[in-house]
């Protein structure tokens, strides 16, 4: 019979950090039932237990590396590229655990031995920052200011197109607002229509709840005059022959049909403007 010598080993009181209900300590991986965060876990054996949320970090740095760096969103911009590439292989950024800082702030993060980089605390002593992010929120360019690192210069950047594309997205949604509200009126919805199709309005009359069009192809003579129902937008006479099928069409399949028998010599029109 094997002795079971576990029983028999000292617990040991460790500070880790949680994310998923896992960590990694000494090469092992543990599973735990808390919270994400920095915790204070009893160790005996190959079992583990959450004492409580860790009032101080661990100080034992063999087994992590203290980092510097800013935030991007949720990750960190190494401070010092080449470092970060050198003893870590990562490029430029990496995703940061536990990050409890807006972005665009200098930090200190931990390096721990699961690979992963965990947020510590606001690097307070990194002042130069500061100019960078007021000439940000200023919008103002910082070719000007003195020690831009290369770091500086790219978390600036990062910023600065993210920015860009949230006002293209926000001056997209305020003219597609605007497209949606001007469709309710008549002569825009028409104009717009009718340039989608590929021709052009040049004239329209109200008759009741009919609506006159006169229109022609893009780049051709051959003027048209047609009758819109004002509610549905649905064809009543498309002003040219189509064989009685003039109320199955719509302005857009009106108007390709229309450029097809043009560009066949089968046009004959039956309304004049």
């Amino acid at each position: 019979m094997s002795l079971d010598l576990t029983k028999f080993a000292k617990p040991k009181q460790v500070i880790v950090p949680i994310l998923d209900g896992a960590f990694q300590l000494d090469k092992k991986h543990y599973k735990i039932n808390c919270d994400d965060g920095w915790h204070l876990i009893e160790i005996t054996g190959n079992n583990a237990h959450a004492k409580g949320l860790a009032i101080a970090l661990p100080t034992d740095e063999q087994k992590f590396t203290y980092v510097s760096g800013y935030t991007h969103n949720n990750t960190i911009l190494f401070q010092n590229f080449d470092a970060a590439k050198r003893k870590w292989g990562v490029n430029l950024t990496a995703p940061l655990e536990f990050n409890m800082s807006p972005t665009f702030e200098a930090i200190k993060a931990i390096y721990w031995e699961d690979g992963r980089f965990y947020w510590v605390e606001p690097n307070y002593g990194n002042i130069s920052i500061l100019d960078i992010k007021a000439a940000y929120d200023q919008e103002l360019p910082i070719t000007d200011l003195k020690g831009i690192t290369p770091e500086i210069r790219t978390l600036y950047l990062f910023h600065a197109l993210e920015r860009d594309q949230l006002k293209r997205m926000l001056a997209e949604k305020v003219a597609k607002e605007e497209h949606e509200k001007r469709l309710k009126d008549i002569p825009y919805r028409l104009k717009v229509t009718f340039e989608n199709a590929g021709a052009t309005l040049l004239n329209y009359s109200l008759s009741g709840k009919r609506i006159i069009v006169d229109w022609k192809i893009n780049n051709q003579r051959q003027h048209y005059n047609s009758v819109i129902d004002a509610d549905s937008f649905k064809l009543l006479e498309c002003g040219f022959c189509m064989s009685g099928d003039d109320r199955r069409h719509n302005i857009t399949s009106m108007v390709k049909t229309a450029e097809e028998y043009e560009e066949r010599g089968l046009t004959y029109i039956t309304r004049r403007e």
